[in-house]
C-alpha cells in the first residue's frame, strides 16, 4: 500500500504542485464493479484506491491496484487477475483527468455539486479518453467524489473467453466513492 501511495503522490507531482492549498488525498477510496449477466451476477470491491484532487486546477488522479479487488468467490478473483486483467503484467489502472466545471464547485462551502469529469483511463495497458458525470460533496472533513459509469472490458483489450461469455456482462457498472482529506 505504501508503494501505491507513493505512486499517487508521484502522479500528482507530475500534474502540478502537490503541497499547498486546495489539495486532497486518499488511499482508501472505493471502487465497485458489477456485472449482471444471464447466468450470474458478479460484484468485486476494492477499498484501497488511491487518489489526489487539485481543487485549484480541477485535476484528478486515481490509481487502482488491480489485485486489491475482492470477489465473493476466490476462483473469480483468480480468473480476474490471471486471465482477464493480467494483474502481474498490468498491475494498475490509472485515471488522469480534469473536472470540466470545476468553477461550479465551492470547495469552501458544504454541499453536493454536480460535476463532469474527462480524462484518460489506462487499464490493461490500453489508454482511452473517458467522460462521466458525478458529484463532489464538500463536508467538514474534506470532499467525497462519487460517480457511476459503464465500462466495456473489450475497449481495453480484455478478452472474455467464449466459454464464460454468458457469465459476464458486455459492459460493467463501475461505482466510485472516494473520501479525500485535505493535505
Amino acid at each position: 500500500m505504501k508503494s501505491l501511495l507513493i505512486s499517487v503522490l508521484f502522479v500528482a507531482t507530475l500534474t502540478g504542485s502537490l503541497w499547498g492549498q486546495g489539495k486532497y488525498l486518499t488511499n482508501n477510496g472505493q471502487i465497485i464493479f458489477y456485472s449482471h449477466a444471464a447466468l450470474e451476477d458478479i460484484t468485486a470491491e476494492n477499498n484501497n484506491v488511491a487518489g489526489v484532487v487539485d481543487a485549484a486546477a480541477g485535476e484528478v488522479a486515481i490509481i487502482v491496484k488491480m489485485t486489491q479487488f475482492q470477489f465473493e468467490k476466490k476462483m473469480m478473483q483468480e480468473h480476474f487477475n490471471e486471465n482477464y486483467v493480467e494483474s502481474e503484467k498490468f498491475p494498475k489502472a490509472v485515471f488522469n483527468g480534469k473536472i470540466l466545471n470545476n468553477a461550479d464547485v465551492k470547495y469552501a462551502s458544504k454541499g453536493i455539486y454536480q460535476v463532469q469529469v474527462e480524462g484518460e483511463m489506462t487499464i490493461h495497458g490500453k489508454t482511452k479518453q473517458v467522460s462521466t458525470g458525478g458529484t463532489i460533496e464538500v463536508d467538514a472533513e474534506g470532499i467525497v467524489i462519487r460517480a457511476k459509469f459503464m465500462l466495456n472490458p473489450e475497449d481495453y483489450d480484455i478478452t472474455i473467453p467464449d466459454v464464460v461469455r454468458k457469465n459476464i456482462a458486455e459492459a460493467l457498472e463501475i461505482r466510485v466513492e472516494m473520501k479525500h482529506l485535505p493535505i
